[in-house]
C-alpha cells in the first residue's frame, strides 16, 4: 500500500475560521504517486520536450507560422497545376501556368504589406526583410519602406528600412525624404542607417549634403569622424 503523508498547507490569513478551515485541510492525508505513476509521468514529460524530426524539417522549412504554410501551398498548386498542364498537353499550358505565377507573385506581394501595416513591431520588421528583395522593382512596396523609415515609432524598424531602401536612394522622391529624415533624426541608430546608406549607394549631391551636415555638427560626434573618416576630410 502507497505510503501517506500529511499535507502541509500554509497558514496566512489572520481569520480565525479561516485558519481552523486551513488547519483541517493540512491534516487530510494524501497518498504519494506510485513508482509506476512517477516512471509514466517522466516518460511522457522525456517525449513531449523532445524535438521531433517532423518539427525540426518544419522550422527549418520555414513552415513554423501562417505564412509559412500560406507560401508552402501556393508552390504545392502551382506544381500541381504544372504537372497537370504538363501532362495534358495543353496548347495554353505557359499562358496558364503564368497566370497562376502570376497569383502566387500577387499573394507573398500582399502578405509583405501587410507585415509593413502590421500593430506588431517585430512583423513590420519581418516585412521589412523581407520587402528588401522586392524593394527595387516595385514602387509600392518602396512606398510602404519610405513610410516605415520615416514613421515608425520603433528606430530599429526604421533603421531596417533605411537599409531596405538602399537600391532606390538615387529615386527623386525617395531620396528626397530620406536626406530630410537624415537633417531630422535624432536617434543615433536611425542616423547610423542614414549615414551608411548615402555612403554606400548616395549620388555626389546627397554625399556633399552628408558632408555639410557633419561639418555643421548636425550629426552624432562618433558620426561625424565617420563621415570625414570615410570621405577622407580632416577632423576637427
Amino acid at each position: 500500500m502507497a505510503e501517506k503523508r500529511i499535507s502541509g498547507l500554509p497558514l496566512e490569513s489572520d481569520d480565525v475560521a479561516e485558519n481552523e478551515l486551513w488547519r483541517a485541510l493540512g491534516e487530510i492525508e494524501t497518498e504519494q504517486p506510485s513508482a509506476r505513476l512517477r516512471q509514466n509521468f517522466y516518460c511522457k514529460l522525456e517525449l513531449a520536450s523532445r524535438r521531433t524530426v517532423l518539427r525540426g524539417l518544419r522550422d527549418a522549412l520555414g513552415f513554423s507560422g501562417n505564412a509559412g504554410w500560406l507560401t508552402a501551398t501556393a508552390c504545392l498548386l502551382v506544381g500541381v497545376a504544372a504537372g497537370q498542364l504538363v501532362g495534358n498537353g495543353s496548347n495554353d499550358a505557359d499562358t496558364r501556368l503564368s497566370a497562376l505565377e502570376q497569383d502566387v507573385t500577387s499573394l507573398n506581394r500582399r502578405l509583405i504589406l501587410d507585415r509593413l501595416e502590421n500593430e506588431t513591431p517585430g512583423k513590420r520588421l519581418r516585412g521589412v526583410i523581407d520587402a528588401a528583395d522586392v524593394a527595387a522593382d516595385d514602387v509600392e512596396i518602396a512606398r510602404a519602406l519610405l513610410v516605415r523609415a520615416t514613421e515608425d515609432r520603433v528606430p530599429s524598424v526604421r533603421s531596417a528600412a533605411i537599409d531596405a531602401l538602399g537600391s532606390r536612394i538615387n529615386a527623386p522622391a525617395v531620396g528626397e525624404q530620406l536626406m530630410k529624415l537624415l537633417e531630422q533624426a535624432d536617434s543615433p541608430i536611425v542616423q547610423f542607417a542614414l549615414v551608411d546608406l548615402v555612403l554606400r549607394y548616395g549620388n555626389d549631391e546627397q554625399v556633399e549634403q552628408l558632408l555639410s551636415l557633419a561639418e555643421g555638427d548636425r550629426l552624432h560626434p562618433d558620426l561625424k569622424r565617420h563621415v570625414l573618416g570615410a570621405l577622407k576630410r580632416d577632423i576637427a
